[in-house]
């Protein structure tokens, strides 16, 4: 008898527990990623799938569980009606949690023209994967504080060596890094490039 009280207590107790750690893992499935982030603009192609976006912003790291985007997605369009805008640009941000950036996806594109061609990328600003902002010119080059190190910087981020022949003719060698500073050989420190 008293074994049978103890079931009838300990099964719902259980229950109970089940039903709290599903809901936390559920809560903790739509939360915000980052709990502060800079907002960045993000283009959607007008030939994208659902399933690409929702893909790039679980890779960039903008939602915790791509599945909980689909399901807010699909959620708030049928309430609503609506489904993501193509060719359109929205605001959104790694400190958003799932409902926002389900929310932002459904109502707030606005829309581009790409009829002349659009950036290669989706994100401005760039990002990396795992959601971090990659670094601009002028971060990946502030280690350039020479001629010697201009010349090393030259490549496919731009950079540029004056000609031998206005070498020979000035006696002076000059370097454009690729954020834009003008170094002299033989010289302390850099001015800006011309047009720079």
């Amino acid at each position: 008898m008293r074994k049978l009280k103890k079931s009838k207590i300990l099964l719902p107790l259980i229950i109970l527990v089940l039903v709290l750690t599903f809901l936390l893992v559920l809560q903790n499935a739509f939360a915000a990623p980052r709990k502060s982030a800079p907002s960045i603009k993000y283009r959607v192609p007008e030939t994208a799938t659902t399933m690409a976006i929702t893909g790039d912003l679980k890779y960039y790291d903008f939602v915790k569980q791509e599945s909980a985007l689909k399901l807010a997605l699909y959620l708030e369009g049928t309430v609503k009606g609506k489904d993501i805008q193509r060719s359109s640009v929205y605001e959104i941000s790694q400190s958003m949690n799932t409902w926002q950036i389900a929310d932002t996806l459904l109502n707030k594109g606005v829309p581009i023209d790409c009829s002349h061609g659009c950036p290669g990328s989706n994100f401005d600003s760039e990002l990396l994967p795992g959601g971090d902002l990659a670094p601009t010119i002028k971060q990946k080059y502030e280690w350039v504080t020479t001629y010697e190190d201009c010349v090393k910087s030259i490549g496919h981020d731009g950079g540029q060596l004056s000609s031998e022949q206005y070498a020979q003719k000035t006696g002076i060698r000059k370097c454009v890094s690729p954020d834009g500073r003008e170094f002299t050989q033989g010289k302390e420190g850099w001015t800006s490039a011309v047009g720079g």
